[in-house]
């Protein structure tokens, strides 16, 4: 039957070329329009992205694309080449996030996150006055932004918020902010921190004392490179595990310090992630 079919169409050319239009050349012709189709119409709506541009959307955009356009600076940000360094941008900012404060909480959120990604201290008195916002999201944005910018004259606010609040997600993000910004004066709160019921309080603390040059930290960050450890705190998957302990060992390679020797040892010779065990084997080589 399959023969007859093939002899069919050798006898009737017009009836293959039939064929071969509608089963491969059309599909293929309609593929081809599709793929062009949206590219030009990408191309069409295309909008440069520069900080600017995204500012500029902030100021005068609908109320989704002012947050969109802030979540975007803020990624922007994160790569220094496109951080403008002239007055006028970050008057602009700080002009921008001021107004903010009755604008969708996003807005103000992402715009100091941008902020802080600049690591410009001109935005540290604006920032201060977000730490008092009564968004959770905003107050927690402008701590962070704080810590980035290393501004000093936020220590004692922040030392305060670690003795004071009620609320461990604010706490923690000055708790991580304050080894940052490596003041003096927060070195006997965050040693009171280290006995926190709030675990993760406890464990940020110890890696923020350890930025500040103390020791009184070493000894949670020990326990932390011990998986058995975590058996404590079921609700942390291994994925968390895997970056805590990553996190810990870039801490020890600028830090090194007697104490993790051992558990070097282990992570280098027994450790199943691969990641971790080459660094622990790094830091010995270089360290120790």
């Amino acid at each position: 039957m399959m023969d007859e079919k093939l002899n069919s169409l050798d006898n009737n050319p017009s009836k293959a070329y039939a064929l071969f239009y509608s089963f491969f050349l059309i599909p293929l012709m309609i593929t081809i329009f599709g793929v062009l189709f949206f590219f030009l119409f990408k191309m069409l709506t295309y909008e440069k992205q520069d900080p600017y541009h995204l500012l500029n959307n902030i100021k005068s955009g609908s109320l989704t694309k002012r947050w969109q356009s802030a979540f975007e600076l803020s990624n922007l940000m994160t790569d220094t080449n496109n951080i403008p360094i002239d007055p006028f941008f970050t008057s602009q900012m700080i002009t921008m996030y001021k107004n903010s404060i009755h604008d969708d909480y996003r807005v103000r959120t992402y715009l100091a996150l941008a902020m802080g990604q600049t690591k410009n201290i001109v935005f540290g008195d604006i920032l201060m006055k977000g730490v008092d916002d009564d968004n959770l999201e905003n107050k927690i944005a402008a701590i962070k932004a704080l810590g980035s910018i290393n501004y000093k004259p936020a220590a004692d606010k922040l030392n305060q918020i670690v003795s004071s609040d009620n609320n461990n997600q604010v706490r923690l993000a000055s708790v991580i902010s304050l080894g940052q910004i490596k003041d003096i004066s927060s070195l006997n709160i965050l040693i009171s921190a280290l006995d926190d019921d709030e675990a993760n309080i406890r464990w940020d603390t110890a890696i923020a004392l350890t930025k500040m040059g103390s020791d009184k930290g070493l000894y949670v960050l020990e326990k932390l490179l011990k998986r058995e450890y975590y058996s404590n705190y079921p609700n942390v998957d291994n994925n968390e595990i895997n970056n805590t302990i990553l996190t810990i060992l870039a801490l020890i390679s600028i830090n090194p310090n007697k104490i993790f020797e051992d558990e070097l040892n282990i992570l280098s010779k027994k450790e199943q992630n691969i990641k971790i065990r080459e660094f622990s084997m790094k830091i010995l080589s270089e360290h120790y």
